[in-house]
């Protein structure tokens, strides 16, 4: 099994958990997630914080 990369982009990270793109931008913006520019001007998460953070959120709609 290949190692994973240090940095994902937006979509690779979305995959990796499941999870759809918008998902993974609202952690983003709610400053969850650790992002970076790659030389090409991608944006690109912290792998690592990407398994961190979805293993605390519930999945599902919330109940009223």
């Amino acid at each position: 099994m290949p190692e994973m990369r240090e940095w994902i982009t937006v979509k690779e990270a979305a995959l990796l958990v499941g999870r759809d793109k918008r998902q993974i931008y609202r952690w983003i913006e709610r400053d969850r997630l650790a992002t970076r520019r790659n030389t090409d001007g991608i944006l690109e998460v912290l792998s690592k914080a990407i398994v961190r953070v979805e293993k605390t959120v519930i999945r599902g709609r919330p109940r009223d």
